[in-house]
């Protein structure tokens, strides 16, 4: 009878603890992830609410810019009658236009090359106060 009580198990808990090294080593980088990861979340708020409390002040724009984009005064200050407008992507126009302002000094008029988006196209209409003037558009895909 003694040796079929040290075999056989008595229902006791055994001395083997609950959690192994290995068990403790996975929880504590479980915990420390977790941490890392609300800790994170609370420095981008704060790096958020300082980029929410900056403002852009606006410029003024100059009215000097306006005189300098003013393709009228460019003709009446140079003595020039034609200026050739160009509109393009590919820079073709652009070329072309060159060519026709420098054809035109065979006709006796002095031309200038000029690109519509830096001008103020309002001005057209005053084109006609330049004595013989001439426009013309270059226009290119």
């Amino acid at each position: 009878d003694a040796q079929t009580e040290t075999e056989m198990p008595t229902g006791s808990v055994s001395d083997e603890p609950l959690l192994g090294p290995l068990d403790i080593i996975l929880l504590v980088c479980l915990l420390a992830g977790t941490a890392w990861y609300l800790l994170k979340g609370k420095k981008k708020e704060n790096q958020a609410s300082q980029f929410k409390s900056y403002s852009i002040q606006p410029t003024t724009v100059n009215t000097m810019t306006m005189v300098e984009n003013s393709f009228i005064k460019k003709l009446q200050s140079s003595g020039r009658r034609l200026v050739v407008f160009y509109g393009s992507q590919t820079g073709t126009a652009e070329e072309f236009a060159g060519r026709l302002a420098k054809e035109g000094i065979r006709y006796q008029m002095k031309g200038m090359v000029a690109d519509p988006e830096e001008c103020n196209m309002e001005e057209l209409l005053m084109l006609k106060d330049i004595d013989k003037s001439l426009a013309v558009f270059c226009l290119a895909t």
